[in-house]
């Protein structure tokens, strides 16, 4: 298995520190509101990290902390009139929330900043006695970036080089513009406190997570995961507060998911071009949104937008259809053996390579897109199989209809999609679709009997008019013999 390390830039054979064993941090969210659907890329993806390395046979401890105490956590207090507390409390649960929608399995630990106070002042402490860190006139402690000869190396940005901005603030009390905060003093009464060496005050942003992870981890762990908005400043100054107090490397595998995108721009908050999780979650479906975030490289970015989702939901009603033609294939009264057709041979070549093909996929850097295209390859190969107008149910067919769903379930395992109940999906899908048409199925039912008493009156000009009616509003009538059925169109829309 390979993985592409951000700290290297290149593509590496994975080795953990214990063989047989994996430790995994992974930045959470910090909790001052609700989640939009591009905070959960992370969640997901790593998420699948976790279930593949399972699945490899290792033992994952997974950590993904909360940042329950931060500015935005405060201002939001104060417009709102409440605590502090009392925001990361409401917001944590409502983050909560939205994960168990998904269907995602919780980390095996989520601690949060405030738990780990004690923790954060000790690792602070220890990087004022080594002289990494000083403490300027007002009780605050900064981390001295220029005493860390390797910053940078993860971002890959020289010291020189490196421009004060974004979230490294101009401060008279620093040293040198590139110094960051390791313990802010309280400024106001409302503010969240805890009594140290410094005074009353608060941890900074990036303190929390080393002191975190190396609690769970150890001073040196297998893989730090997080969204790629987050290598410079963020784990860079992580890689320099936590090597700076141990003198050894802090990770040895750095993962940066790619960001979800609106129209080619970062969604975020603070650009107001975001889709709450939960709105997504009702107005489409959590396997909608699950799959849509697997289905580019994790280090690309996914655009979102109208015709991704209508795409992500054709796909999910090919596969699905597939599932449920399979599921729902005779058990009796079948021909002995098999064909020996062309189709035939194709799938069952394929169900007995698909399983090493997906997972081959997965091991080369977690390519979960280049999984999607294997399985898209198998319910081509299914329905060129089942769909013939000269096939005839046999024994051989069972069994590749039974290999097929045992398949998904495989591939569900690790994905954490696909494993909703076929019925229950497809009518989901069929009711949402329809009502975005405006046509309800009833309408559809009652045009599809006057197409039938049409065609039994030979009037086929009204019975085409009728078809042609629904196709408009996405309903597509399939005929065989005098039995009729349909299904939705999900055709894509600019």
């Amino acid at each position: 298995m390979r993985i592409t390390n951000t700290l290297t830039g290149e593509k590496e054979t994975f080795e953990p520190i214990h063989a047989g064993e994996v430790k995994m941090y992974v930045c959470g969210p910090t909790v001052y509101g609700l989640t939009h659907i591009g905070n959960f890329r992370p969640v997901v993806f790593f998420n699948v990290v976790r279930n593949y390395l399972e699945r490899k046979g290792f033992k994952v401890t997974y950590v993904s902390n909360f940042t329950d105490v931060d500015d935005k956590i405060i201002n939001k207090a104060r417009e709102q009139e409440i605590s502090a507390s009392e925001v990361s409390e409401k917001y944590t649960e409502e983050f909560i929330k939205d994960v168990e929608s998904l269907g995602i399995r919780r980390p095996d630990k989520a601690p949060k900043v405030t738990e780990f106070i004690p923790q954060i002042i000790d690792f602070i402490a220890g990087l004022v006695k080594n002289g990494s860190a000083y403490v300027a006139e007002n009780g605050e402690v900064f981390f001295s970036v220029r005493n860390f000869q390797e910053y940078g190396k993860l971002s890959k940005k020289k010291i020189d080089d490196l421009q004060v901005g974004a979230r490294v603030d101009p401060n008279e009390l620093k040293r040198d513009p590139l110094d960051f905060s390791l313990w802010k003093p309280q400024k106001a009464a409302d503010e969240p406190a805890w009594e140290s060496p410094w005074g009353p005050g608060r941890p900074g942003w990036h303190i929390e997570c080393s002191a975190m992870a190396m609690q769970y981890c150890g001073e040196t762990f297998d893989i730090h995961g997080g969204g790629m908005d987050l290598i410079h400043p963020h784990h860079e100054n992580e890689i320099a507060q936590s090597e700076g107090l141990t003198g050894k490397p802090f990770v040895r595998y750095w993962m940066h998911n790619n960001l979800l995108t609106m129209e080619s721009e970062k969604m975020s908050k603070s650009l107001g071009n975001i889709f709450l999780t939960r709105d997504f979650v009702k107005k489409h479906s959590a396997e909608t949104l699950k799959f849509m975030l697997l289905s580019g490289h994790y280090r690309s970015p996914i655009d979102f937008s109208e015709k991704h989702i209508r795409d992500v939901d054709a796909a999910l009603h090919r596969i699905y259809s597939a599932r449920l033609k399979c599921e729902s294939f005779p058990t009796e009264d079948l021909a002995p053996g098999g064909e020996g057709s062309t189709e035939e041979n194709k799938l069952v070549a394929f169900s007995k390579e698909f399983p090493k093909l997906w997972q081959d996929a997965m091991d080369d850097d977690f390519n979960t897109a280049k999984a999607a295209g294997y399985l898209f390859e198998y319910v081509r190969a299914v329905n060129a199989y089942l769909d013939r107008k000269k096939f005839k149910p046999n024994e051989k067919a069972l069994e590749l209809c039974q290999n097929f769903v045992a398949a998904l379930e495989d591939y569900s395992s690790v994905m954490n999609v696909l494993g909703e109940n076929s019925e229950t999906f497809l009518q989901s899908l069929r009711l949402r679709y329809l009502a975005a048409n405006g046509i309800s199925e009833a309408t559809v039912l009652e045009k599809i009997a006057q197409r039938r008493e049409a065609r039994q009156s030979k009037d086929f000009s009204r019975a085409d008019a009728l078809r042609d009616e629904l196709l408009e509003k996405g309903v597509e009538v399939r005929d065989a013999g005098d039995v009729s059925t349909w299904d939705i169109v999900i055709s894509p829309k600019a």
